[in-house]
């Protein structure tokens, strides 16, 4: 199978380095608790412009100081031994090169990486067979045109429900949908 996988708040915890940093930006003291928004910048009142400038600024020391999620990395060194990987994140290119870095220091392999924000495309274009993704708009987009997501559950992606999205609370979740996942495949593809 071809197997899309997002980063942030997927394959690491993505909120508690944003929260250090945005913390650190704003003054305030919020904590994982408080976040019920994909958008976290929305929970300091804050507008895109004034997001993407404090993003810019710390976003190099975000990226590089997040913590994977427990169990990602053993169960995506498994994945990457019978499937292709590709690392599929909305991430700007100017994190590029941290990203890379960051994959490479927790020994993360995979077969392509894209920056995109339109995730649904490049899953068509590259012929990915699944997403694991925690975005709740990515979620219903994939849904829409009968393209299954695992969703990594976050507090702000629970009300997504669709037969085409498959829940994941951590990653041997994770592994069981994609066994789940590729039996299903194996059957249509022998009909």
């Amino acid at each position: 199978m071809h197997i899309g996988v997002d980063l942030d708040n997927t394959i690491l915890d993505a909120t508690s380095a944003h929260l250090h940093y945005y913390n650190k930006a704003s003054g305030l003291s919020l904590t994982p608790d408080d976040v019920n928004d994909f958008y976290l910048y929305r929970l300091y009142g804050w507008a895109e412009a004034e997001r993407d400038a404090i993003y810019n600024k710390y976003g190099h020391d975000i990226h590089w100081n997040s913590s994977p999620l427990p169990m990602a990395v053993e169960i995506l060194q498994q994945l990457f031994k019978q499937h292709q990987i590709s690392i599929i994140t909305a991430r700007p290119l100017l994190f590029r090169d941290v990203t890379i870095e960051w994959l490479k220091l927790h020994k993360i392999n995979y077969h392509n990486i894209t920056l995109t924000e339109n995730k649904l495309q490049e899953c068509m274009i590259s012929k990915v067979d699944v997403l694991i993704d925690d975005g709740p708009h990515y979620a219903e987009e994939f849904a829409l045109v009968n393209k299954p997501v695992i969703l990594y559950d976050q507090p702000y992606n629970l009300s997504v429900t669709n037969d085409f999205v498959y829940r994941a609370s951590n990653w041997i979740e994770v592994k069981k949908q994609i066994e789940y996942l590729e039996s299903k495949l194996n059957l249509i593809n022998k009909k």
